[in-house]
């Protein structure tokens, strides 16, 4: 609903707290309260063979840097602001980098430095997102993400079972397939989206129900959520294939070229199926508006045949005697007298259903 509700103004509250305070120095980091334990992991690649740590120490992984091998460090979890720090101080991060990291409502986007680009992309994990911000230079790559769980896993077995592009490729290369991973994490969940759109519309068709229009309206505020990753993120890749850097290769913009062809198929499937979500709130609106018409046409011509024959029912219900005068109520002592009645009756409905017909009303 687009009502503020409890829960709303309480995710405001947290997010508000995620930011530094009012005045404070360019680059000041503040944690979130609610943040995720800091976990370090790290893979080394370098000459045809990975080697990976988990859990380990940022001098554990740092010491992996060795005989050019390139490594990929992935924070998990923001709450340890000093050991971010020292990643940054480590590969000579920008202090505005690092204060966008840790606060996780960052649209996204990409920022270009003498030694490395940041990259910041909401990453879909199962039905929540959360904030993804990638470093990478020369040699390097660091992923820093809000919590456990994230859509890197094909990445790690393509580089397990020795993938030549990956494991002989720069750090440009893994950065593009980190990347890509998390772009391609969007597709299930939009296609998800037609499907279930599909399934209302025939719902729709089949019998208009008052629960259809909640889950219409909610379904187009998730495609929304989406359009307000996806746009941006198609602008970031756009700021990386224009980027002329020593640590990116001109071979390694192609595939990045790629990752963009994809974002603009999520882009239009998205818009489509937000589209379609409003068309489906038109259409149901004018089924529910078609059906309540139906119901005040069928009263509508039952009371106009009724009326006249409670007209007749009354008119010959009143207690006139006949005997002081011929004109008081006829029939009424006529041993036919209801059975004319109800023939007059009748013949009058009748005459109004013919009218009805003829006027194309029923």
């Amino acid at each position: 609903m687009l009502k503020m509700t409890g829960h709303g103004r309480r995710k405001r509250k947290r997010e508000a707290a995620k930011r530094s305070a009012i005045g404070a120095p360019p680059g000041s980091l503040v944690a979130d309260p609610d943040a995720v334990h800091t976990r370090l992991s790290a893979i080394a690649v370098g000459a045809g063979a990975a080697r990976r740590l988990d859990g380990c120490s940022l001098d554990e992984a740092l010491a992996l840097r060795q005989d050019g091998a390139r490594l990929w460090l992935d924070c998990t979890g923001l709450a340890d602001i000093d050991l971010i720090g020292r990643i940054g101080a480590a590969f000579g991060l920008h202090p505005l980098s690092l204060e966008d990291v840790v606060n996780t409502d960052q649209r996204p986007k990409c920022e270009v430095y003498d030694a490395h680009a940041f990259v910041v992309m909401r990453m879909l994990t199962g039905e929540e997102s959360e904030q993804l911000s990638l470093f990478f230079g020369e040699g390097f790559v660091l992923t820093f993400q809000e919590r456990p769980g994230d859509a890197f896993d094909p990445v790690r077995k393509r580089i397990d079972k020795g993938a030549p592009r990956l494991n002989e490729g720069g750090a440009d290369y893994l950065a593009y397939a980190l990347i890509d991973a998390v772009v391609d994490g969007y597709f299930p969940t939009v296609d998800q989206h037609g499907a279930r759109l599909d399934a209302i519309e025939e719902a729709i068709f089949e019998d208009v129900e008052a629960v259809q229009v909640p889950e219409l309206h909610a379904m187009r505020r998730e495609l929304f959520t989406m359009r307000r990753f996806l746009r941006p993120t198609r602008d970031a890749l756009g700021v990386i294939l224009r980027l002329e850097r020593p640590f990116l290769a001109e071979e390694t913009k192609v595939y990045f070229a790629d990752v963009q062809d994809h974002c603009d198929q999520l882009v239009d499937l998205n818009d489509t199926y937000r589209d379609t979500a409003s068309g489906l709130i038109d259409l149901h609106m004018t089924l529910s508006a078609a059906k309540t018409n139906e119901v005040i046409n069928l009263l509508t011509i039952v009371s106009t045949i009724f009326i006249p024959l409670g007209f007749l029912a009354g008119l010959w219900g009143m207690n006139f005697n006949p005997e002081i005068s011929p004109w008081n109520m006829p029939l009424t002592q006529s041993p036919y007298g209801y059975p004319i009645a109800l023939a007059v009756m009748a013949l009058v409905a009748g005459g109004l259903l013919l009218f009805f017909r003829k006027k194309r009303w029923i």
